[in-house]
């Protein structure tokens, strides 16, 4: 039977990409320079959450794998 994926791992990655999906459509919404710079910021805090989400569901996959021989 597969174990669940962490909990913490798909909320990071959930968040990252809800992040990123706001931060985008932010950017195209936007016309002044700083705004436009300040939402590029958050996509990019996204884009790391999403990274750190896969990588937090990586590890735990890893850790519930049976031992090699």
């Amino acid at each position: 039977m597969p174990a669940r994926p962490s909990r913490l791992g798909v909320a990071l990655t959930l968040l990252g990409v809800l992040v990123l999906f706001v931060g985008v459509i932010a950017q195209l919404a936007t016309t002044d320079g700083l705004a436009q710079t300040l939402w590029v910021v958050v996509s990019i805090i996204g884009a790391f959450v999403i990274v750190a989400g896969i990588a937090t569901l990586i590890r735990a996959s890893r850790n519930g794998a049976p031992p090699e021989d």
